[in-house]
Parts: C-alpha cells; sequence; structure tokens
C-alpha cells in the first residue's frame, strides 16, 4: 500500500457543468470479481441489482446472503473498476496497481435485504442504506476526478447527515481486508484492490483526522464481536463522556 497522510478526509465540492450526457462505462472484469468472491465466499445464495440507466458508470451490486443465522451478508461492488482512478502524480508509476478497486461491505444475518422483496425498490431505506453507500462510493471517485483507498474517509455531506434516521452512522472509511480477498490478480495482469466499506460515527472521523487511519483502526478492533460487520446501532469508540 503506499503511504498514507493522516488526514484523507474528502471534502464536497463543485462539479463542473456538463452539456453532453456521458455514456456508461462497464468493467470487462465482472466475472473474474464474481469468481473471486465466489471463491472467498462459497456456498452462498447471491443476487445481483444492476443499474438500468446510468450515466459515466454503470456499477452492479451483489448481495451474498449468509448461509446461517451465525453469519453474515456480503455486499460487493462490480463496475468501479471498469476505468481507472486518477492517482496523484506522485504516486506514478511506482503505485499504479491502485487505480481500480471495487467494494465490499458486510451486514449481519438479521440484516436480511433479499427475502421478501421482490425488487430493490420494494426494499425499506433503513434496510437499503448501506447499498445506496456501497455504489455511491463506488461512483465518487470517478464523478469528482480523484481516488479512493485504504483510510480513505468520506463524511455523508459536509453536515455529517445520518444515514438513516434509524443509525447514527454519517461517514465511511475505507479498509482492507487479508491479501487473499482485498487483491485480485486478472487473467490481463489488471490488480484490482477490494477495499471495505465500514461506516462511521462524527467523532470517529474527527479522531481519524487527529490521531490517523492505524489509530482508529485499532479502536474499531478493539470491538469484541462487530469486527468488519456493520451494525446501526455499534457502540461509537471515540464518543466524549
Amino acid at each position: 500500500m503506499a503511504e498514507e497522510k493522516k488526514n484523507s478526509v474528502y471534502e464536497y465540492g463543485e462539479l463542473s457543468e456538463r452539456t453532453e450526457r456521458r455514456p456508461a462505462a462497464v468493467t470487462p472484469y465482472e466475472q473474474e470479481i464474481c469468481a473471486h468472491m465466489e471463491a472467498c465466499f462459497p456456498n452462498r445464495e447471491t443476487r445481483v441489482y444492476r443499474e438500468i440507466d446510468s450515466e459515466f458508470l454503470n456499477v452492479s451490486v451483489f448481495v451474498m446472503k449468509a448461509p446461517t443465522k451465525q453469519d453474515f451478508h456480503v455486499i460487493y461492488t462490480a463496475g468501479m473498476s471498469a476505468l481507472p482512478m486518477a492517482l496523484p502524480k506522485e504516486f506514478l508509476p511506482k503505485y499504479q496497481a491502485l487505480e481500480r478497486a471495487e467494494l465490499l461491505l458486510f451486514l449481519p444475518a438479521e440484516w436480511d435485504i433479499l427475502t421478501g422483496y421482490e425488487t430493490d425498490k420494494d426494499v425499506p431505506d433503513f434496510l437499503w442504506w448501506p447499498v445506496k453507500l456501497t455504489k455511491y462510493l463506488a461512483r465518487f471517485p470517478h464523478e469528482f476526478k480523484t481516488w479512493l483507498g485504504w483510510g480513505h474517509t468520506l463524511p455523508n455531506s459536509a453536515e455529517c447527515v445520518p444515514y438513516d434516521k434509524t443509525t447514527k452512522l454519517c461517514g465511511a472509511m475505507l479498509g482492507a481486508l487479508q491479501e487473499s480477498i482485498s487483491i485480485l490478480k486478472t487473467e490481463d495482469g489488471t490488480q484490482i484492490n477490494l477495499y471495505c466499506v465500514l461506516p462511521l460515527y462524527k467523532e470517529e472521523m474527527e479522531y481519524q483526522k487527529e490521531a490517523g487511519t492505524e489509530a482508529l483502526m485499532a479502536k474499531l478492533s478493539a470491538l469484541k464481536g462487530y469486527g468488519m460487520i456493520v451494525f446501526p446501532d455499534r457502540p461509537n469508540v471515540c464518543e466524549t463522556e
């Protein structure tokens, strides 16, 4: 991984005005991404949610159902890697392998967005927001002509608005799992980096800006029974008394 700055928090800026609709790019690596995920998380029922109409980037979201009530659901994207991200010039060519990525997100077994819902529109917002978040993050670097990588954090608007009224989580950081999951080498030699989406509280984002990503990850890792799995009411590791 490239060395990260202590503050890797993205601010919201203005997008340049467009006069033409841009055609949507589709990743040529979808089959390889799916095969990789099925090898990492085998024997799971999978449903895909595809975008019918999209501009500049087509992002599909796959949901792999938890096989037991003690397990977790896996959400992953296939589409973010259609285009290379705009890495800082000082990263090239040494860290060029970081320019393509996809995203993962884990939900507890009881957070079931598959059973009883025919389409994505049928899923209530308090269950669907992690999928919307993942899709937004996948499009973000291409929309803003930047890049996302390990430790990068993005608040939900400048005001850190919670993702849903059922939670106070209001931002997201990208983490990494073991290399066998986090790095996919495609047949044409391209490296795709798979980052785990970790929703955060406002106080946790503020702590990361001051102490750095590894310090925050140490606090999160100390939470027993949570790990990388998203819970809307998990303890805030930086909550002040």
